[in-house]
């Protein structure tokens, strides 16, 4: 098992204790010193308490594992607004908001407000203010359009 399935299954695990959901997780910098990313939400938001204390624990696991090195860096956070939403309560949150997405095939984007969502598609609400119906098996990243 590679050093990132394993923080992998240490990050998942704990953001299970704790109620989190595992958002991302990315590794950076070369081997003698990486950088580990943890991206972290839940239904509510996750607070910077939530963070340092998954941090902590994290660190906790790493430390004592000697497939990890003794020299990294860990940072945990929230995902922000340059992730793509992944999970349903991320969408949730974002009904009323304007959001952006390209399909697999193309790289058009589709630009409009989130009205509502299944586990099949996305209802979204074009400048016009038509609804419009996407499949979610056809859309690439959704991600939270910010407003200039």
């Amino acid at each position: 098992m590679s050093s990132y399935e394993k923080l992998r299954n240490i990050t998942e695990g704990l953001c299970s204790d704790l109620h989190l959901h595992l958002i991302d997780l990315e590794v950076k910098g070369d081997k003698s010193k990486p950088l580990y990313q943890v991206f972290a939400d839940s239904e509510k938001g996750i607070t910077l308490g939530e963070c340092e204390q998954l941090s902590r624990l994290i660190q906790d696991e790493i430390d004592i594992d000697d497939d990890f090195p003794l020299k990294y860096r860990l940072d945990v956070s929230s995902p922000g607004l340059d992730k793509p939403l992944v999970e349903d309560f991320q969408f949730d949150r974002c009904i009323g908001k304007n959001i952006t997405f390209t399909f697999e095939e193309s790289k058009n984007n589709v630009i409009g407000k989130l009205k509502s969502f299944n586990e099949k598609m996305l209802i979204i609400e074009n400048k016009k203010g038509i609804e419009q119906q996407y499949s979610r098996s056809k859309i690439g990243e959704v991600k939270i359009k910010l407003q200039w």
